[in-house]
């Protein structure tokens, strides 16, 4: 099969550049993903994954306090106390 079709688009060039370094990791050119891509919507006849808006996340996560201790000392944080102060 000739390849000659040519797809044009513009993107984020941070994105485009983050992806690339994924593909190439991988050992794949952009080209290479489009063309899996395209292949894979050909033969599931309809996107490879369900597209679908993130989860509304109502809880707000209170960020992780650090805290240190000694190994050697009698007092460790308790573990139900710092699952309870996150809201776990």
């Amino acid at each position: 099969m000739s390849k000659s079709a040519i797809i044009t688009t513009r993107i984020d060039p941070e994105l485009k550049a983050s992806a690339e370094q994924v593909l190439a990791q991988l050992g794949m050119t952009t080209a290479q993903a489009i063309t899996m891509f395209l292949k894979q919507i050909e033969l599931q006849r309809g996107l490879p994954f369900t597209p679908r808006l993130p989860a509304q996340n109502t809880q707000t996560h209170k960020p992780f306090r650090v805290e240190t201790f000694s190994l050697g000392s009698d007092v460790m944080p308790d573990r139900d106390e710092l699952y309870a102060e996150r809201g776990m």
